[in-house]
């Protein structure tokens, strides 16, 4: 679904600087770049990437959140949040055309720039620069995946939550809890004790608050708010 013109500069900005950050382009790169972009607009719930589909699309995620739910063996478990402003691809389908065990659903209404996947590999083999700034964001997203998945093998549950909260404070606001355990690979049960129980240190006052709001702003939030 299209949204304003208005809202172009922004997100087009947002994703600039996102790549300078990762690694820079040229600026005729970036304008081959722009020629590919749309805008686009999902609303809470909707699934960006389906089951068994193949990634077609690269999205920069201007607005919003968005989960990433693995289906494996007839499970499924969510294993990571993205949250804008940074960029939005299922890469293993994406890059290799299979179709993906991963669905992506907005938690909260978003707002993204979209360039078409075969139009964009293209510009990618044809520009070393966007090759590279490809290379660098998918080996980032790697090490921080593998750093994430040390952590929640190696702490206990309570500092699990606890760093789920530090990390992601706007997911813990909007999105259910359900996913919030899935995340932290315990129960559902077992999150509510430890919401019950846990003790908070003198400098985590702010994660003492946030904590007790989740039941609250999950089941009375705008989706728009976001």
């Amino acid at each position: 679904m299209p949204i304003a013109e208005d809202n172009f500069a922004h997100y087009r900005n947002q994703f600039y600087e996102f790549i300078k950050a990762t690694s820079p382009v040229s600026d005729a790169s970036w304008a081959e770049m722009c020629d590919l972009m749309c805008l686009r607009k999902a609303e809470k719930g909707t699934r960006l990437l389906d089951y068994m589909r193949v990634e077609r699309v690269v999205r920069f995620l201007g607005k919003g959140i968005v989960k990433c739910e693995d289906h494996f063996n007839g499970k499924s478990f969510i294993y990571d949040f993205r949250v804008a402003p940074i960029i939005l691809c299922e890469t293993v389908s994406f890059f290799n055309s299979n179709p993906s065990r991963i669905t992506l659903e907005a938690v909260t209404d978003c707002e993204f720039i979209e360039l078409r996947g075969d139009l964009f590999i293209s510009l990618l083999f044809s520009n070393l620069d966007l090759a590279r700034f490809a290379t660098t964001g998918v080996a980032n997203y790697l090490g921080m995946t593998h750093y994430k998945m040390a952590l929640l093998r190696t702490l206990c549950a309570d500092k699990r939550y606890k760093h789920f909260l530090r990390e992601f404070p706007a997911v813990a606001k909007y999105c259910e809890l359900k996913d919030i355990s899935s995340y932290l690979n315990i129960t559902q049960q077992s999150l509510s004790r430890i919401r019950k129980t846990i003790q908070w240190a003198e400098d985590e006052k702010e994660l003492e608050v946030l904590s007790n709001e989740l039941n609250v702003v999950s089941k009375n939030y705008s989706p728009s708010e976001v």
